[in-house]
């Protein structure tokens, strides 16, 4: 019987500490996700504070709420995956606790049945009795083995016995801490869809006072458009002046700065430490008036009004200029690229000025209505091209 407790055991506890290293590893990739996504929630929630101090409902204001309904959903999602892995480990525990119950039950048979046998058959002086009742040699030392293994055989199935009780002990106390950490997975999935639900309402509303504003809309969305017309035009007479401008020796540094601003794509920080896109490069449906597209030529990042615009690589600034609806705005030169900064204050460089890269270049702006963002850029000599490629992504 106790063979058949040596086969079976060992494997099931092999198998357990597999799977349990591989859910180990999916936790903490959950854990990790968990609180990325719990960092964007509290990011988001202050910029949102900073936005309702304006009693006008505005797309800034809707912009944050969807970040934030993607961030909850994001994070519900993480913990019912994490519910399941939780699940998972409950039932193979259950099945090894069942296992061990099982073989600590035959252990304990096994060795009732040899104490009775043993009570029954031999004293001590029945054992020696029997091994000098040996015929020959031979036959007493196969006798006198035969009771030393049996000596040794109970001593090990009283090990067996102690080895299984704690095993079982340890693995019980285990399921009783999986049971709680599930409830109290449970009871944050709850909360999170409480709170999800509350802010998909907060959607609705917004949406719906929104649209009850679409003429003022369409003249932001008309204004928007002239500014970036106004930005395009900007860069691509500065573009065209510099490369008029450039001498062989200026060439020459200006390819190793190409170089090096082009090894780094997708590698770059972002130019605001917070924050999130609200609007990406190309036409998207308008938030609100589906039917309107809007184009952007770089992305929007709306941040915190404490937030300050670093330059995301070492370069020359280009210009300084001012655009209704745009504000202030820096291009920098990286070689063949540029790199535009808008909806600027507190100017930290002037023309001509070199940058390193992470310097900070400016504050930004917070409009009328608590909304703090960035415009933000990045071109190939007259190429537009979409600066998130270029960022790391959060």
């Amino acid at each position: 019987m106790s063979l058949r407790k040596f086969n079976f055991l060992p494997i099931l506890l092999i198998t357990f500490s597999v799977n349990l290293f591989a859910q180990d590893q999916s936790r903490s990739s959950l854990e990790k996700e968990r609180d990325i996504n719990i960092d964007k929630i509290e990011e988001a929630e202050k910029i949102l504070k900073e936005t309702e101090k304006s009693k006008d409902i505005t797309v800034g204001r809707l912009n944050v709420i969807n970040k934030q309904i993607n961030n909850r959903q994001g994070l519900i999602n993480n913990l019912r995956r994490d519910l399941k892995i939780k699940s998972e480990e409950i039932s193979t525990l259950r099945m090894l606790i069942s296992s061990l119950k099982n073989d600590l039950k035959i252990l304990n048979e096994e060795y009732s049945e040899m104490i009775y046998y043993s009570y029954k058959s031999k004293s001590s002086l029945d054992k020696l009795t029997f091994v000098f009742a040996s015929e020959n040699y031979n036959q007493m030392f196969r006798r006198f083995n035969y009771i030393f293994q049996y000596s040794k055989f109970r001593k090990n199935q009283i090990q067996e016995i102690n080895e299984v009780s704690l095993e079982l002990k340890d693995q019980e106390k285990n399921l009783i801490e999986l049971n709680q950490k599930q409830r109290n997975l449970l009871n944050n999935e709850v909360k999170e869809s409480s709170k999800l639900i509350n802010l998909k309402g907060k959607q609705r509303k917004i949406i719906s006072n929104l649209r009850q504003k679409e003429k003022d809309l369409r003249r932001e969305i008309n204004d928007r458009k002239k500014s970036l017309e106004k930005l395009d035009k900007l860069i691509r007479d500065i573009i065209r002046r510099e490369k008029e401008l450039l001498s062989s020796a200026d060439e020459l540094d200006l390819l190793e700065i190409t170089e090096g601003f082009e090894k780094n794509i997708g590698k770059f920080d972002w130019p605001v430490r917070s924050g999130f896109i609200t609007n990406r490069f190309g036409e998207h449906p308008h938030p609100v008036i589906k039917s309107i597209k809007v184009k952007n030529d770089g992305i929007d990042i709306q941040t915190s009004s404490s937030t300050q615009v670093r330059a995301i690589f070492t370069g020359k600034v280009s210009t300084i200029a001012f655009i209704p609806g745009m504000n202030n705005v820096i291009i920098i030169n990286h070689g063949d690229y540029f790199t535009l900064y808008a909806k600027l204050k507190n100017l930290k460089v002037v023309k001509g000025d070199t940058v390193s890269e992470g310097q900070v270049i400016a504050d930004l702006v917070t409009n009328k209505d608590g909304v703090t963002q960035l415009q933000f850029q990045v071109w190939k000599n007259n190429i537009k091209l979409d600066p998130e490629k270029w960022i790391i992504k959060k």
